[in-house]
């Protein structure tokens, strides 16, 4: 029996393993999208084309400062969804995204 329960934790860990990979993840990568309270900014994130957090972050900063009067808050209009175990990298690796304030777009349902 613990043959059996070591033999299946090492399938789980090595799935979960593999599919947090740069080649395996890039195909499952979520766009995530951004915004402040107004609207006024919205970015959404497109990793095979080059937009990533960073250029968000940095369009953002850009945006603040050529309207200081606007909200000057991000926040991620994207749900956590901690059971999607081959976005468990990038959510270690850019917890940043992640701990932005959350904001439910009006009209969608998630």
């Amino acid at each position: 029996m613990k043959k059996k329960t070591k033999i299946w934790t090492i399938v789980i860990v090595s799935i979960v393993a593999i599919s947090n990979l740069p080649p395996i993840n890039y195909f499952w990568q979520e766009s995530y999208s951004y915004q402040n309270i107004d609207g006024s900014f919205n970015y959404i994130e497109q990793p095979g084309k080059g937009l990533d957090y960073k250029v968000g972050k940095i369009r953002f900063e850009r945006f603040q400062k050529q309207n200081p009067n606007k909200d000057q808050n991000l926040y991620r209009t994207f749900t956590l969804k901690p059971w999607r175990f081959w976005e468990w990298w990038r959510m270690i690796e850019h917890i940043e995204r992640f701990n932005l304030p959350y904001y439910q777009k009006k009209g969608r349902v998630d």
